[in-house]
């Protein structure tokens, strides 16, 4: 065994030929990096959701017919040590508590088989039934004192409420409490299905979404009430690092939150982690590293509807130190899940 940061060399090999060659082959196969944004198929959520993502998703193919023994080849293949899963999007059904939780049940323990099955490859974001509060904090209780997860997975919307919404706040206090690590995969809301025929809706909905979803827990107090929930948002925050200067104007246009956030939103912001998928490139990085540091990002891949060959190589070209690129890929995970920090020797 070993630590899931460290490396079997010195020093991190190839770093220093970021533009393909050698370089990129040396590092891809480097087996140290966690993967935080890698999405599961569990046979029920594929039964009831496959109608809806075979006209959401693109190469809807590919993701159902993904297994988890795909996932470990395209993990041995680009070095990656663990991945810790989630399940990417699902219906909303505000009126159907029991189907909800069931759901999130069988989600979350086919997640702990493949956990158990390969030991130190998978992690796991426990899905949780919101909006029904009460059945979500049965589900926090069950998936992290019985299934032992590392983590809860979040969407950025449950059709006309955020997170930020004061009916959630029982779960995000109990999340605090126990000090967990919360991932949030966006989501398309119901008020902004269809506004662009011919356009994939997750292409511009779920950035805006996960901008959102930041804004309603930041200026209904979440970020601020629970200091201990460790927070990571995918895509890099949607299009928030664009925008937190903007949205920062209401803080200052109104005494009320000027004298909750005396500092503004950014010092707020730089708290938050996210991962990199999507954003591995120069327009949005400069945005997302002008608003937060190397420290507060993770390595994510988003399979199987993307490829994690594309973060790997399009990260190592965002001009970071060998340092930077291993903290990235590792490191920062490891420090907000330390339940990760062994995984087998390779």
């Amino acid at each position: 065994m070993r630590r899931a940061g460290t490396s079997t060399s010195s020093t991190s090999p190839g770093l220093s030929a970021p533009n393909g060659g050698e370089g990129i082959e040396k590092i891809m196969a480097d087996p140290h990096r966690i993967d935080v944004h890698h999405h599961i198929v569990p046979p029920r959520w594929l039964a009831e959701e496959r109608e809806r993502m075979a006209g959401v998703a693109i190469g809807w193919q590919t993701v159902a017919e993904w297994t988890p023994e795909k996932s470990l080849e395209a993990m041995d293949r680009n070095g990656v040590a663990t991945a810790v899963t989630s399940v990417s999007t699902h219906i909303v059904r505000p009126n159907e508590a029991e189907r909800s939780a069931s759901l999130a049940r069988d989600c979350n323990e086919f997640a702990t088989r493949i956990k158990g099955d390969h030991k130190g490859r998978f992690g796991t974001f426990a899905l949780l039934p919101l909006p029904h509060v009460d059945a979500c904090l049965k589900e926090i209780a069950y998936a992290g004192d019985v299934l032992k997860v590392d983590g809860f997975k979040m969407q950025t919307n449950y059709e006309t409420q955020w997170p930020g919404d004061p009916a959630f706040a029982p779960v995000f206090d109990e999340l605090n409490r126990r000090k967990a690590t919360v991932f949030f995969h966006p989501t398309v809301a119901g008020c902004c299905k269809g506004l662009l025929p011919g356009v994939n809706e997750p292409l511009m909905e779920y950035p805006f979404d996960t901008t959102r979803a930041i804004a309603s827990l930041l200026f209904n107090g979440t970020f601020l009430r629970c200091p201990d929930v460790k927070f990571i948002f995918a895509h890099g925050g949607g299009t928030m690092p664009f925008l937190a200067n903007r949205i920062g104007g209401l803080v200052r246009g109104s005494k009320e939150l000027a004298a909750k956030l005396p500092n503004g939103i950014v010092p707020v912001l730089r708290k938050l982690n996210f991962d990199v998928v999507s954003v591995t490139n120069k327009p949005a990085w400069a945005a997302l590293t002008s608003l937060t540091t190397p420290q507060q990002l993770l390595f994510g891949s988003d399979i199987p509807y993307m490829t994690i060959e594309g973060t790997v190589t399009e990260l190592a070209q965002m001009g970071l130190s060998a340092a930077e690129i291993r903290a990235v890929e590792c490191d920062n995970a490891v420090k907000l899940m330390p339940s990760l920090a062994m995984v087998p020797a390779r």
